[in-house]
């Protein structure tokens, strides 16, 4: 108990730094070059692999932002149900079904707002990002640029301040005690 109560000043200074650096969060970017337009006018493609799920919604808070470089372009967030239901519609623009305005959409970029691009505040579950173009595409390609933020939530960042002063307390009192009188 004696070498606990005195490592834990060090233990609550390292929990405290995390909580400060998990408080200011981190941040992952990239680029995806040369995706090839949407095969048809207004249909939704999907990404053959779901994005990756996010587990931790509890002690982290991610948000994404995706942005593109066409303005006939857009871009959504969906579930996996609706990626199911798209595969089993009919591809042709006279049904209307699964196009921009028939998407039951997480989080929908609309076509112009690419340099501002979309940002969503990513859930738990299985999500799959989509795109599509509002004409009939020409062939060409498009480039999306892509940035996670990451950091600890409110009651994560509570906790952890929380245990960081109970280890200062701990080794504080520990000295208080230990020393003679």
């Amino acid at each position: 108990m004696v070498r606990f109560a005195r490592a834990s000043p060090v233990l609550g200074a390292i929990i405290l730094l995390l909580t400060v650096l998990g408080t200011v969060g981190w941040s992952l970017e990239g680029v995806l070059e040369d995706i090839p337009a949407p095969p048809s006018a207004d249909r939704a493609v999907f990404a053959d692999e779901p994005l990756p799920e996010h587990r931790w919604t509890g002690v982290v808070t991610v948000e994404a932002t995706v942005r593109w470089d066409r303005d006939d372009v857009w871009v959504a967030i969906v579930d996996e149900a609706e990626v199911e239901r798209c595969a089993n519609e009919p591809i042709s623009a006279f049904f209307q079904r699964c196009v921009s305005t028939d998407l039951d959409a997480v989080a929908m970029g609309e076509a112009g707002t690419g340099e501002d691009g979309l940002t969503w505040v990513v859930r738990p579950g299985v999500h799959y990002a989509g795109y599509g173009s509002v004409e009939a595409p020409p062939d060409l390609s498009m480039d999306i640029e892509w940035e996670v933020h990451a950091r600890l939530n409110g009651a994560a960042t509570a906790m952890l301040l929380l245990i960081s002063v109970g280890l200062f307390a701990v080794g504080v009192l520990e000295r208080v005690h230990s020393t003679p009188s």
